[in-house]
């Protein structure tokens, strides 16, 4: 195709203003099928910024006249080196790559366009001398804009992961002139990824949307990926650096029109586009390119010199702000000039707390070009030569890990405090209490975990179910949906018990004016019996059911009184629980409601040497009779100070029956309460207050 007619082109396909084309899937056998989204970016953009389609079109002739002539392509016969920096928009799914997903899609990117995979070898004959070493590398950047060492990529938490469009790039950029910048999503817009050309871009204007858009899925190979997914980035970096699909400038390969359009490279034939694998497939009269990256097909392994020459065109050139990327004062100022620099000493453990024997995962994420590795686990035992490892801790304690890394510029190390806490067996004493009255909270035998580190369970004065003092979690002002925030107990020993009771108390209401304003939150109540590798769930109090204790208000939450809170008791028996190691878990998942409050956790076992289930005594004077009964039975209790007494009976499955509160005065007490009509064994929880409780079997005959 002559100058002439790839300008008319050119002025055809902006002027017209990337009209919205249909999506067609990739087929491939890795997966669900996705398409390159770069026609519908156009679109969207154009439609979103109109006064810039002037410029493109300008910047897009200026920028094919240059590839046309040449000359930028070979005025530097060296490999270009390009900073990458990768933003991960994630919600705390599986959307949050691991660092070695992130290095994979860099090694796999530069493997294709450095012509050295594997798949270069089965590329059909009639092509095989037209394989392209592009000569550009990328390189994940080692410094921020500020010149801060860094990992080279980002973790933001946002919804704006499940959208993937020009709203999700607005989070952050890191300056295109200095680094491409890689959004990874769990939804990239309909695609699996997408780009714009250089000359879209090119302007002021627009700058802010350069860059690739890729969904988690097709990033690298390993991880949430595959390979037959991998080459994904590869198709996108074409782009961006101006490459058009081999069946022309649209979205919509198989198409007859398409042997009438042209990708604007000599040496790709002319095709209808292929989203198969027929490497003998001719469309236009001739054999076609099935293989190239810029296709559709699964097959892709190769670019071609004239696509060399013209991504190399546009590396080099001022569209775009493209030639700043791989001049050596940026790649100094980016970090990747040089020799791997070791500035950050950092792993992830799969778990923090552990009990006696068990084993910790410890992955190593420090930075930059780690070649060795030397660990020390804080318990007298060290091991070398892997990054990424198990190790099994024997003793009860807290230890600091310290991690020695190095490459052949040096080495460097770092120590954790507390990184491990390992559990004994029955850390905890029985009965346990924990009504948060303690000075400091939480202690050595609770722990908390914030998965968000936006602010979690803590300790207020504002409210209480008795005492002076609760958890909450002040969730009013809470703007990231689906966050869990854990409180954990350490372990109690139940291998003596044939029965778990666990009551607690809570406070609650929706987040508006009425019942009508509904908020979904969650309370959760967990059990392990195997220290926590298996956590069980045994209660839910939801927002849409049981989980408001007082009448919705449009201001954030706070109890005024025990009318405005609710109780509960879970009772197990099961074998699973009656170990050592038993722990229980209470998880706040955040739905955008009010602010969750919490009290009065009660953990007790019965049976064999433990409490007697037929005298449970708290306090010891408090009695039920007569138990069983066929109509009514009498609590004689006494009490220290006037005070509300409530009563809560509930099935043997847990769900409450009833609940009634009655106003006494200090001293003996008593209180007729009627059986409930159908026969069968109940747990009657009784509780003042000031604090006195007691649970009795209830058999109603």
């Amino acid at each position: 195709m002559n100058l002439k007619s790839t300008t008319m082109l050119l002025a055809l396909t902006l002027a017209c203003g990337w009209l919205p084309t249909t999506s067609l899937a990739q087929s491939n056998p890795g997966g669900e099928a996705h398409p390159c989204g770069l026609h519908d970016a156009h679109s969207d953009l154009f439609a979103l910024r109109p006064g810039s389609r002037a410029a493109a079109l300008e910047a897009e002739r200026q920028l094919e006249l240059e590839t046309q002539q040449g000359e930028l392509a070979g005025n530097r016969a060296e490999v270009l080196v390009i900073p990458v920096v990768f933003h991960i928009i994630h919600f705390n799914g599986p959307e949050n790559i691991s660092a070695a997903q992130i290095h994979d899609a860099v090694d796999v990117l530069n493997t294709n366009f450095r012509a050295l995979n594997e798949g270069t070898s089965q590329v059909y004959p009639d092509f095989a001398d037209l394989v392209a070493d592009v000569e550009i590398e990328f390189r994940l950047a080692q410094k921020d804009p500020n010149g801060n060492c860094h990992p080279g990529f980002n973790r933001i938490v946002s919804e704006l992961t499940y959208v993937g469009d020009s709203e999700m790039k607005s989070l952050i950029q890191w300056p295109r002139n200095s680094y491409l910048n890689v959004w990874v999503c769990d939804y990239a817009n309909g695609a699996a990824g997408y780009a714009l050309y250089p000359g879209s871009v090119a302007g002021g204007q627009n700058s802010d949307m350069d860059g690739i858009v890729l969904q988690h899925t097709y990033c690298g190979s390993i991880g949430t990926a595959n390979f037959y997914r991998s080459r994904t980035l590869t198709h996108e970096v074409g782009h961006w650096l101006n490459l058009r699909h081999p069946w022309g400038n649209s979205n919509n390969p198989g198409q007859p029109e398409n042997c009438d359009e042209d990708d604007l490279v000599d040496d790709t034939p002319n095709t209808l586009g292929w989203t198969s694998c027929d490497i003998n497939g001719e469309s236009c009269g001739s054999l076609d390119n099935v293989q190239n990256y810029m296709e559709y097909s699964y097959c892709g392994h190769m670019f071609t010199q004239g696509q060399k020459q013209r991504m190399r065109t546009a590396a080099l050139s001022t569209t775009a702000q493209r030639n700043q990327l791989s001049t050596q004062a940026n790649l100094e100022a980016t970090g990747v000039a040089g020799p791997d620099n070791l500035c950050t000493v950092q792993f992830v453990t799969d778990r923090q707390v552990i009990c006696v024997g068990d084993s910790v995962k410890f992955t190593d994420e420090s930075y930059h070009g780690v070649t060795g590795w030397a660990w020390e686990f804080g318990d007298g035992t060290t091991e070398s030569g892997a990054g990424e490892l198990y190790h099994t801790f024997d003793t009860p304690g807290s230890y600091d890990v310290t991690l020695s890394i190095s490459n052949e510029g040096g080495e460097t190390s770092d120590t954790f405090e507390d990184a491990v806490v390992v559990l004994d067996a029955g850390d905890m004493a029985l009965p346990m209490e924990q009504g948060f009255e303690a000075a400091e909270f939480p202690s050595e035998d609770w722990f908390i975990e914030d998965v968000l580190m936006d602010g979690t369970w803590e300790v207020t004065t504002d409210a209480s179910a008795t005492g002076s003092r609760c958890m909450t979690i002040e969730n009013w002002t809470n703007n990231m949906e689906f966050n869990d925030d854990f409180l954990r107990s350490s372990t109690m020993d139940m291998s003596q018990a044939e029965e778990i009771h666990i009551s607690y108390k809570w406070a609650y209401a929706h987040k508006g004016t009425s019942e009508d304003d509904e908020t979904d939150d969650r309370l959760r109540i967990s059990v392990t019996g195997d220290c926590g590798n298996d956590w069980d769930l045994r209660r839910m109090h939801r927002g849409y059911m049981d989980l408001p204790s007082a009448d919705p208000t449009p201001f954030p939450f706070t109890p005024n009184g025990p009318e405005e809170w609710k109780q509960f008791t879970i009772v197990l028996d099961n074998d699973e629980y009656l170990t050592e190691f038993f722990r229980v878990q209470f998880e706040f998942e955040s739905r955008l409601g009010n602010n969750i409050y919490l009290d009065d956790i009660n953990i007790t076992a019965f049976g064999n040497g433990t409490m007697d289930l037929a005298n449970v005594s708290r306090p010891e004077s408090w009695t039920l009779a007569p138990n069983p009964t066929t109509s009514t039975s009498t609590v004689a209790f006494n009490l220290g100070v006037p005070t509300e007494v409530m009563a809560t009976l509930q099935d043997v499955s847990g769900r409450v029956v009833r609940t009634e509160r009655k106003w006494c005065a200090s001293g003996a007490q008593e209180w007729t309460l009627a059986a409930p009509a159908t026969p069968g064994v109940y747990l009657l929880h009784l509780a003042a207050q000031d604090g006195p409780q007691r649970v009795w079997r209830w058999v109603v005959r």
